[in-house]
C-alpha cells in the first residue's frame, strides 16, 4: 500500500491574513455572544447561530465600513 502525503493548497493567504481572518472571526463570535441575550429576549425563536451569521452578513454590507 502506498501512503500519500497531504498538501494544503495555499490560494495566496498568507499566515498574516489568515491570522488576521481568525482575529476577525472571533470578534465576531464575542460581538454576537454580547448581544445574544437582547435579541433572544425580542426574538425568541432565533438561534444563535441565526443571529452570529446575520452579524456577519450586516457587518459585509454596511458601505464604507473599514476592515480590520
Amino acid at each position: 500500500m502506498i501512503s500519500k502525503q497531504y498538501h494544503p493548497i495555499t490560494l495566496g493567504v498568507s499566515d498574516a491574513e489568515r491570522g488576521r481572518e481568525v482575529q476577525q472571526e472571533i470578534e465576531h463570535f464575542l460581538k454576537a455572544l454580547d448581544s445574544y441575550p437582547d435579541r433572544f429576549a425580542r426574538e425568541p425563536h432565533l438561534s444563535f447561530e441565526q443571529h452570529l451569521f446575520s452579524l456577519a452578513v450586516e457587518e459585509q454590507t454596511i458601505p464604507g465600513q473599514s476592515r480590520h
